[in-house]
């Protein structure tokens, strides 16, 4: 879209096609990359403005892009920098915040499935970086394989072997209830 302006006698063209484009390539993955946020910051309100500056450092970065092909794993690698930025930033803080505490996951309405699910969820944070980070984006953000192959920089035979290695490492750490607390998950 160009839009023509004449001030003082003179004629400018203003292109908004960086905003259209960015839109364009946000809109497909907007409820994943929120779902991903929401994963990784436990807190609605943490997940949105984790959002909100994935969002606007990619906005500002999408002239870079080489290939609209690359935008899903560069939002998704924006957001899991910027996370873990704050949580370098944020780690030697002892702030205790009760209403957050409370905020954080009711994956149930049952306790026991709950607290199954808070120990797989500690029992994967065990597993290596990359199949914890494989099995987060496939099941938590239900991403494709490929996605995941460019998110992590790997081939997708590589993806698929972290996610079945991952699968079976997570399994072989837990009980039979926690089992299939994960086999829901997974």
């Amino acid at each position: 879209m160009v839009l023509l302006i004449k001030p003082f006698n003179k004629t400018i063209f203003v292109k908004h096609s960086k905003q259209e484009k960015f839109l364009a390539l946000y809109e497909p993955i907007s409820r994943k990359i929120s779902n991903y946020c929401r994963f990784l910051t436990k807190d609605k309100a943490e997940a949105e403005d984790l959002l909100h500056d994935t969002i606007l450092a990619c906005f500002e970065k999408i002239e870079e892009l080489k290939s609209d092909k690359a935008f899903p794993s560069f939002m998704f690698s924006t957001a899991f920098n910027i996370f873990s930025k704050h949580l370098r930033r944020n780690k030697f803080r002892g702030n205790y915040n009760e209403n957050t505490a409370a905020l954080i996951s009711d994956m149930s309405a049952d306790p026991q499935v709950q607290a199954e699910f808070s120990i797989v969820l500690e029992k994967m944070k065990k597993l290596p970086q990359v199949q914890y980070e494989a099995l987060i984006l496939y099941h938590i953000s239900d991403l494709a394989m490929n996605d995941i192959s460019e998110i992590q920089g790997v081939g997708l035979s590589a993806v698929k072997k972290r996610l079945i290695t991952g699968r079976e490492n997570l399994l072989a750490m837990l009980n039979e209830k926690q089992r299939k607390v994960a086999m829901l998950m997974l």
